[in-house]
């Protein structure tokens, strides 16, 4: 079974981009079966500035990225099976929350972003894996799997930066904070 991407939590993995830098701390993935629809969540978008040199291409991969129809970014290679996309940045309460909806015709598409679907048991499962703090009230963990009944809707949270490494903490940046400074 694939390991879940980065994709759910790396902002420019949804785009045939490169070294995405703009990362979330919080994630959340819903499935839809009966519409055969998949919602990601992002929230609470952060970047790791080291130096000033960090932040040119931090904010330029955010130019991109938020004008992503007018520069005609091409989607992810992930994403080609996915039959509509549509991706949408929100602000809510001064926080910048990107949404990606995915379309999908067979349950088999799911595999790319490391979602499995068992048939027989009308199951879809993940793999578990600590670092990513999962959380779902609509799945339960077997073994090494999180499990979710195909008859219903379900989700699940991602938390993967809550063990960030102290030494990164003082580099840590929201992404809200960074834009709005550079307008000043």
């Amino acid at each position: 079974m694939e390991q879940i991407k980065i994709f759910f939590f790396v902002l420019a993995s949804f785009f045939s981009t490169e070294d995405g830098r703009i990362v979330a701390n919080t994630t959340t993935v819903t499935v839809h079966p009966a519409s055969k629809e998949i919602s990601i969540v992002q929230e609470d978008l952060f970047t790791i500035i080291r130096s000033q040199g960090d932040i040119p291409p931090i904010l330029k991969e955010w130019e991109t990225l938020s004008t992503w129809k007018e520069k005609v970014l091409p989607w992810a290679k992930e994403l080609d099976s996915f039959a509509k996309k549509e991706f949408t940045l929100a602000v809510i309460k001064d926080s910048i929350q990107p949404n990606l909806t995915l379309s999908y015709t067979s349950e088999k598409d799911l595999r790319e972003l490391g979602i499995w679907y068992n048939a027989v048991k009308n199951e879809f499962s993940i793999n578990h894996n600590p670092e990513y703090n999962i959380k779902t009230e609509t799945g339960s963990l077997q073994g090494n799997y999180w499990v979710f009944s195909g008859a219903t809707s379900f989700s699940f949270t991602l938390h993967p930066f809550l063990q960030i490494p102290e030494q990164y903490l003082q580099f840590k940046k929201p992404l809200e904070e960074l834009v709005q400074e550079t307008k000043k």
